[in-house]
């Protein structure tokens, strides 16, 4: 059973929520390179940013996390 929860951030059919914000997608976002990132997509707007980063780029909780990890 689809409950609506499927699609791609952007497409009008996701209402998951993302970024910092807490809000569904809409305009444009940037995903976070961690594979376990919980939020997965951000809004470029959010990060005070007006274009995506060029390269690979991850969340600051996943940064976060990260240096938590390597400090242990």
């Amino acid at each position: 059973m689809d409950f609506g929860l499927s699609g791609e951030p952007g497409d009008g059919n996701d209402i998951r929520v993302y970024c910092y914000c807490g809000r569904v997608s809409y305009g444009e976002m940037i995903g976070c390179d961690d594979d376990q990132c919980q939020r997965e997509w951000f809004h470029l707007g959010c990060l005070d940013v007006t274009s995506p980063p060029k390269g690979e780029w991850v969340c600051d909780e996943c940064k976060a996390r990260h240096e938590k990890e390597r400090a242990c």
